[in-house]
């Protein structure tokens, strides 16, 4: 029995993509690693034009993987997205699994055909986005900026750099990204506290507290990584009281969702020094408005959604779909299933 299969829309941050606004961005040999899965399968790289224009696959599809908005029309804007309609052009009977390209998954759960798994792309992009959250700590522990700054001056100026040895890491989030975020702080002596809804242990944490400890975890802590997914028990969590919580000259990042922290009490504690910087990705609105005052706020650093950028990506997209197309073959589990009622 053939195994017919589309890929369409662009992973966020893929790199080197041949038609980045069609979301056309599989490698010959990318494609040969989806279609040697089993003798028989029918790969569609799908243009989202095509598709968000009314077109069809030449044939139904057991399996997809897309990078798609989903019901949430506010991301449509994204170059090379699959929106709602051209996402509706795949659903059909034979459709046993749904590989989304993004680990959130909030705007696919409501959506779901009935008998289609929806699995997400956990995991594909923790090791970048640790490294860059880490990035960001040293950075800001050597002074790099303002290293760079006296160098542009020409300025042979000392500073009172610090070692991150004994300091201490909350990670709200101890899946794929909060794990490898932990596993390399603890690398440069970085005590870790996982924040999770029960206070499991997680291997790579010292301790684990459940999310009702989180302002007793935050008041032992320098560093504090949001790393959850978004559910109505994490929106909003990060608020005033919760940043107030930390050590003075605290410092915060944001790669899971915007709408889990309080943008305007992070603002207020940036410039009220008692948080000493801030990594933001993620922003309740994106594009991030030009007059929002986040730009300005002392010590913050404003990304556009792309700490998971890597040369890396595409190929770890293309690892797991095939996996998880071998699995649908063997009749086996699939990996990264998202959980409906629960929204991860």
């Amino acid at each position: 029995m053939p195994l017919n299969v589309v890929v369409a829309g662009l992973p966020k941050a893929v790199q080197n993509a041949a038609d980045p606004d069609d979301g056309i961005w599989l490698t010959a040999e990318q494609k040969r690693r989806i279609t040697g899965v089993a003798e028989d399968v029918w790969l569609e790289h799908i243009p989202v034009s095509e598709l968000n224009a009314g077109a069809s696959p030449q044939r139904p599809p057991h399996a997809i993987m897309v990078e798609t908005s989903g019901a949430k029309k506010e991301i449509e804007i994204e170059q090379g997205i699959l929106k709602m309609p051209g996402l509706e052009q795949l659903f059909n009977p034979d459709l046993k699994l749904l590989q989304s390209m993004s680990a959130g998954a909030e705007h696919l759960v409501g959506i779901m055909p009935e008998g289609v798994v929806l699995a997400n792309a956990s995991g594909v992009a923790a090791n970048a986005i640790a490294e860059t959250v880490i990035a960001a700590i040293l950075a800001q522990a050597k002074m790099l900026r303002e290293r760079w700054e006296h160098q542009a001056a020409r300025a042979w100026t000392e500073l009172p750099a610090r070692e991150l040895d004994g300091s201490t890491m909350t990670v709200l989030g101890t899946g794929n990204i909060g794990s490898r975020t932990a596993a390399i702080a603890q690398v440069l002596g970085i005590r870790t506290i996982g924040i999770n809804r029960r206070g499991n242990a997680v291997p790579g944490f010292d301790e684990t507290f459940p999310t009702s400890g989180l302002h007793e975890a935050l008041s032992r802590s320098d560093y504090l990584v949001i790393a959850a997914p978004l559910t109505p028990e994490t929106r909003g969590l990060v608020d005033a009281e919760a940043l107030a919580a930390m050590k003075p000259g605290g410092w915060v990042a944001n790669v899971a969702r915007g709408a889990i922290h309080d943008a305007d009490a992070l603002v207020d504690a940036l410039e009220q020094g008692r948080l000493s910087g801030a990594l933001i990705d993620c922003h309740s609105t994106e594009p991030l408005p030009a007059d929002d005052p986040l730009w300005k706020a002392p010590g913050a650093q404003v990304f556009p959604h792309d700490s998971h950028a890597s040369q890396l990506l595409g190929d770890r997209q293309v690892d797991l779909f095939a996996d998880n197309l071998r699995r649908l073959v063997d009749g086996r589990e699939f990996r990264n299933v998202v959980d409906l009622s629960r929204g991860y």
